[in-house]
């Protein structure tokens, strides 16, 4: 027995189809001339890199981007041969600069220091991105310095500098188009003043997904979407229409034991409240699967809402079933998705665990659950 169906009977289901819609959505907001470079960092949203990296690909994207070299390397292993662009998320030593060279990456240099290394490592052309901070208060240099930054990189050896590209910050509330701009026309000047200076910047990217929801005029050469890649409202403003699918299709597992309630003694220390006839069921996800964010409270057997009884241990959660009494050994659990008539959608799952952002639902499921693909 191979050990694809010797493994827990676990596994969240991805929408394919819905990514390869959404990617069409971006270019129909972005316009034929503007190159999509997609944002799959954390393994894709949570989704799975390798795969989501063909469907994207295979729909028009022209470039990746991720923030860990080694998830670039998965890429250049898996056979992706499009331009990878690296966010700032490793240190600039020689060891990257090998990797960036061995496997044709394009990494986001953030200061002089940064720019120095990899001018001083590598053995050829190296195609560099700066990074400028606008208003995220997080990476890259300030819009003020980005020229002298910019002269820096031309005037070392090996390094092109193929781009320039922001991140916006977008909260919502009454001033957030207000704030947009204000970073989007900080930005602008900023390129104004590095395309004065010569030669042209090949991209200029500042539109993720919540700044293309925002203001799709802010597009410049370049759109990095994450969010909207897998159906994920961004946050801020959405002055912008999409018509978006959810990538994230179902969790499930299935019910590996199944009894009633006997116990007659100790029945106020009992893990969960005991009733008389109570019958409960066992799954095998837990804790170390990211099961306490991956549920509202309740799940779906045979169609039907029953109830998660008492703490998650590391590898089960009990189940209720005292309300579908043939339920059995083997039966489906829906965690979130659809059965029968039931449904628990991944909105309602978000709201439950007080995410602030939706994309931490498919990253709270845990590497040991695997991918499943539609």
């Amino acid at each position: 027995m191979g050990t694809t169906t010797a493994r827990r009977p676990n596994v969240l289901r991805v929408d394919l189809g819905a990514i390869a819609h959404n990617l069409a959505e971006v270019r129909r907001i972005a316009g034929s001339g503007v190159r999509i470079v997609a944002a799959l960092k954390a393994d894709a949203y949570g989704f799975g890199l390798e795969r989501v990296a063909e469907t994207v690909i295979a729909g028009g994207a022209d470039v990746i981007a991720v923030a860990d070299i080694a998830d670039a390397l998965r890429l250049r292993e898996h056979g992706v041969d499009v331009p990878v662009l690296l966010y700032p998320g490793s240190l600039a030593n020689p060891a990257a600069v090998e990797a960036v060279e061995a496997h044709v990456l394009m990494p986001t240099i953030l200061d002089r220091e940064s720019a120095q290394c990899y001018a001083a490592h590598a053995g050829g052309p190296v195609r560099v991105f700066i990074k400028i901070d606008v208003g995220l208060e997080r990476l890259g240099v300030l819009p003020d310095r980005a020229v002298a930054l910019a002269r820096q990189v031309r005037a070392l050896p090996h390094l092109e500098l193929h781009g320039v590209y922001t991140h916006v910050d977008v909260p919502g509330g009454p001033r957030a188009e207000e704030y947009v701009a204000w970073q989007i026309e900080r930005y602008r000047a900023a390129c104004a003043e590095l395309e004065a200076e010569g030669p042209p910047i090949p991209v200029k990217m500042a539109a993720s997904s919540a700044v293309l929801r925002c203001d799709p005029g802010a597009s410049f050469d370049a759109v990095d979407p994450g969010h909207m890649l897998f159906g994920l409202t961004p946050p801020g403003p959405l002055n912008v229409g999409a018509d978006l699918r959810p990538a994230f299709h179902s969790l499930s597992s299935r019910i590996i034991h199944a009894r009633e309630v006997e116990r007659e003694r100790f029945l106020d220390l009992a893990p969960f409240p005991l009733r008389a006839g109570m019958r409960f069921g066992v799954i095998p996800i837990g804790l170390r699967d990211g099961m306490a964010s991956l549920h509202c409270g309740e799940v779906l057997v045979g169609g039907q809402r029953a109830a998660i009884l008492g703490p998650l241990s590391l590898e089960h959660t009990r189940v209720d079933l005292s309300g579908t009494p043939e339920a059995k050994v083997g039966d489906e659990v829906v965690i979130i998705g659809r059965q029968g008539d039931g449904a628990i959608d991944p909105d309602e799952v978000v709201a439950h665990q007080g995410f602030g952002v939706k994309a931490a639902l498919a990253l709270a499921a845990g590497a040991s659950i695997p991918r499943a693909y539609l």
